[in-house]
């Protein structure tokens, strides 16, 4: 799963990217720093993994990752090709969500402003590409053809929604990888975590970038000094809610493994999450819930009681189940 970073030129991308990463994204006051995408993976935190790892003692404990990608920063024009224009916007269009940073270190910030800004940005681009497809379709439909006339009808629909701002028509044809379908949420990086924020009809999750890449330099033992803690497991944390992905664990050999998929996959199908030939070979699975297994404290007391149940291919995986896949 993908989350891309985005915002307008300098607003504190590629400094929260560092923190969040511990990566090494130039970070510079001037536009397009970030040129090509950074790529860092990031593990969710679970405090489930860790007492699994006390009640199992594995050798390894494996947490699942999310795959965070800073963008370029985004100008007004950049549908019409201005600044990096459709380079970014390819690199938006691969994105599962989007979080996009708003700046409010420096005195009179509007956020609302700034998030005006890349909606209509991504708006026009993906206007551009239902126009574009109504004019590859029409042909079809004006000669008849009972497919191209319905297909014809829903870009109608969306373009609609488009110029009237509203994205709830672009589900009607997922193939056109509208960036507006794209779910987003939104960080302002102030100057102090304390700072009054400008009302705005969006919700707005505080964050001081430059303070989280200070804190990534402290030792444990000077966090504690200081009193001072990181936010950035609420933007991870935010980010798997937003995707709805749940987390469910494989105990095996020695390792235990965190797995993340989306809410309502079939057990068949979270298989396939560990290898492709699991899910191709998939017979059966052994499972309980980690609510269980922390309530009488080890596998063998459920096995017990009978609390381990086995499960087919349909089974829908729930979250914190630990699966032990039969193929």
């Amino acid at each position: 799963m993908q989350i891309g970073i985005i915002g307008l030129p300098n607003v504190g991308k590629s400094t929260l990217f560092n923190a969040l990463t511990n990566a090494h994204a130039a970070v510079a006051d001037y536009p397009f720093t970030t040129i090509e995408p950074n790529i860092g993976i990031v593990s969710v935190p679970d405090t489930r993994l860790k007492k699994l790892g006390e009640i199992y003692k594995p050798e390894k404990l494996t947490p699942t990752t999310i795959r965070f990608v800073d963008i370029a920063g985004l100008v007004k024009g950049a549908s019409k090709g201005e600044g990096l224009g459709n380079k970014f916007l390819s690199h938006i269009r691969e994105m599962d969500t989007l979080v996009q940073i708003v700046s409010c270190f420096r005195d009179n910030c509007n956020p609302s402003d700034e998030i005006e800004v890349i909606k209509t940005e991504l708006f026009l681009a993906d206007l551009e590409v239902v126009v574009r497809k109504i004019s590859s379709v029409s042909p079809r439909a004006k000669c008849g053809i009972k497919e191209a006339k319905e297909e014809l009808e829903i870009l109608y629909q969306i373009k609609d929604s488009i110029e009237k701002g509203d994205a709830s028509n672009s589900q009607l044809s997922p193939e056109l990888q509208l960036l507006t379908s794209i779910p987003v949420f939104y960080l302002v990086n102030v100057k102090d975590i304390n700072s009054k924020i400008p009302e705005s009809k969006y919700e707005l999750v505080p964050i001081n970038a430059k303070l989280e890449s200070e804190i990534l330099e402290l030792s444990d033992a000077e966090k504690k000094e200081l009193e001072v803690k990181s936010d950035l497991d609420k933007l991870i944390l935010a980010g798997y809610k937003i995707l709805d992905l749940i987390t469910f664990y494989t105990t095996v050999g020695t390792e235990i493994r965190a797995w993340n998929i989306k809410r309502g996959t079939s057990a068949q199908k979270a298989a396939g999450k560990i290898h492709s030939d699991f899910e191709k070979n998939f017979i059966r699975a052994e499972v309980f819930n980690f609510s269980e297994l922390e309530k009488y404290g080890s596998e063998k007391a459920l096995r017990e009681n009978g609390l381990i149940r086995v499960e087919g291919k349909e089974y829908i995986v729930k979250d914190s189940d630990v699966m032990n896949i039969k193929i």
